[in-house]
This record gives structure tokens, sequence and C-alpha cells, in this order.
């Protein structure tokens, strides 16, 4: 009898989970963005789309950065690769395996392989490719602001496509590794990046270091202690409502997963549910 109640639960939350989220449009403005993530006495909390607004569209995928765009969240969080012979494309795992049609490693294959793949969800009528890191920009160019997970991409490439595009007040740098974001702001400095904080010792010398707008937590370092030195140091919470808060907020307990990020301090959370997180801070008015 309990396997039959265990069968059905599962059963019951695959097909939860697997709905698509709710159409939801709101406005938004970059300079409102902006002006959001630079001034930390700002009530607004920034949402965040993780490997961009993926309910309808693939993940990292231009249609669902075009759909980021129409839902009005703030920011894409992208993922960024490069190809055997150099090309930086959207990519969040090391082999093309789980996402496309294909199989391999993306650094052992070329640009014109990955090109002609087409990426899960894709059907007769609509086909989906993995875009390139110029063009994923060229989307987001005076719209939103674009969080940049580096992989394993080239920190040289990744700015002189910044420059190209003209686009450094609109991008930020994600990577765990302070060398790398070291990197990033010897080539330019005014460059904003993003560190992730996984000690206390540490919070100090990040602020000191990188005078970062925003810096990135994670939900068992989400402390009132915490959260008080970053905003001292006048710098922003980022902090993921990815898995557990996410879940929760499909089955109907939004209410509560998600107001816990928001009442412990948070100033941006990324969500695979943007759509949801808006319509909750903006019934909260804690978004325009």
């Amino acid at each position: 009898m309990h396997r039959i109640v265990h069968i059905i639960a599962f059963i019951f939350l695959f097909a939860v989970l697997s709905c698509r989220e709710a159409d939801f449009s709101q406005p938004n403005s970059l300079k409102k963005i902006q002006y959001a993530l630079h001034h930390p006495e700002d009530n607004t909390i920034l949402v965040a789309a993780h490997r961009a607004s993926h309910s309808k569209y693939p993940e990292n995928s231009l249609e669902a950065i075009r759909h980021t765009i129409e839902i009005g969240a703030d920011i894409i969080e992208i993922d960024v690769r490069s190809t055997r012979d150099g090309q930086l494309i959207l990519m969040h795992d090391a082999t093309i395996n789980r996402t496309t049609n294909g199989e391999g490693d993306v650094e052992s294959m070329t640009f014109s392989r990955i090109r002609a793949l087409h990426l899960g969800g894709s059907d007769k009528k609509h086909v989906y490719h993995i875009p390139t890191f110029t063009e994923a920009l060229m989307e987001a160019k005076g719209k939103i602001l674009v969080d940049i997970d580096i992989k394993s991409a080239s920190v040289s490439k990744l700015v002189e496509v910044i420059h190209q595009l003209d686009m450094g007040d609109q991008v930020i740098f994600f990577d765990g590794n302070f060398d790398v974001l070291d990197s990033v702001k010897i080539l330019d400095s005014t460059l904003m990046v993003m560190p992730r904080a996984q000690s206390a010792e540490k919070l100090t010398w990040m602020i000191d270091r990188y005078h970062p707008p925003i810096i990135h937590i994670d939900p068992d370092f989400f402390t009132p202690e915490v959260v008080q030195t970053i905003k001292d140091g006048h710098s922003r919470i980022w902090i993921n409502a990815l898995g557990k808060p996410d879940i929760l907020a499909l089955l109907g307990f939004g209410g509560w997963s998600y107001a816990s990020l928001v009442n412990g301090g948070a100033n941006v959370i990324q969500t695979d549910r943007p759509a949801a997180m808006l319509k909750f801070l903006v019934k909260k008015e804690r978004h325009w």
C-alpha cells in the first residue's frame, strides 16, 4: 500500500514539475534594472532567469532569451564555453549529450559541427540551434542585464566581444575562481564581476578587492550576519531559488519558499521559474 502511495505521489509531482510556467508579461526597462542594481537602498528585488527562461524553450537558446525579455525579467543567466576552433557558444554542460540530438565534448567539436545540431524540444515546425555568445548579447543589448557564467570560455575573447558590442554596463562576470575574476579586472577594470562567497572570512576581502555591485551566496550561507556584512560593503545579495524553493512554489507553497528569500534580505533571486517569481514580487510590491 505504501509503495502505491509513493508511486502516485511521484507521478503527481512529475506532472506538476512538467507543467509549463504560466504566461506573464511585465514591461521592463534596462535603466530601471541598472538603477536597482547599483543603488543598494532601492527596495526592488531583481529576477534572474537561470539559463534564460526555459519553461517553454530550450535552455540557453535565443528563443529562451527572447522569452525572458518578454516576461519582464531583469537578468539573463547564460553559460559560455569555447569550441575546438575557438568559437564562444552557449552551453551549460561540458558535453552536448543532455541538451542536443548529438554526443561529444564541446571543446573537442568544431563550431560548424555543433551548429548543425538541434537542441532538445525541436520538431518539424520549430528547430532550435545552439547560439553563439555574440548572438545572445545582440538579443539582450539595450534590454536586460546578462550574467555570464564562465564555464570553459576564454576571458579575453569574452571581453573582446563585449567591447565590440559596447555592452560593458550590461554584463556581469560570475565565477567561483578568483583568478578568473582577476583576469576580467586586469583586462577592463570597469567591468562588473560577481564573486561567490563561501566563507565569512573571505567576505570583507572580496568586497575590498572587487568592490562588486553584487555577491553570490549559497543558501546555507544565507545568514543575517553575512547579509549585513555584504550590505555594509555597499553590495547587493544574489541568491538562488533553484531546486527546493522553485519546486515548493510549483506545488503551491511559493508564498513560503520565496518569502523566506525575500525576508532574508535577497536583492537578486535566480530562478528556473522567473514568471512565477515576478508575479510573487509584484504582488509583494518588491518589483515594478
